[in-house]
């Protein structure tokens, strides 16, 4: 049986950064907290801090506030990725 492992704060910012790319840039902070499995506090910490950094931000569209990956955000999330591949060449996750 495998067991599961905590996921590190950088898993986290990946996995966040990750889905709202994938929803074409755009979510909703639940859609958002339920995808990245995260608890309200956990979540609203870390939107802080990704805002405080200018990685996202908000937007209010018809009434609906949603969050976005700014451009520099993507940028950190390709860096993010790049740690990513080369931690499994290397052998290191």
């Amino acid at each position: 049986m495998k067991t599961k492992h905590k996921r590190t704060q950088e898993e986290i910012l990946y996995d966040i950064l990750l889905i709202i790319l994938n929803k074409s840039g755009r979510i909703k902070r639940t859609q958002l907290m339920t995808k990245a499995n995260l608890s309200y506090k956990l979540m609203k910490n870390y939107l802080e801090d990704l805002v405080k950094k200018e990685y996202v931000d908000f937007v209010k569209r018809n009434e609906q506030k949603y969050l976005i990956i700014t451009d520099k955000g993507r940028d950190f999330l390709d860096n993010l990725i790049k740690v990513k591949c080369f931690k499994e060449t290397m052998g290191l996750e």
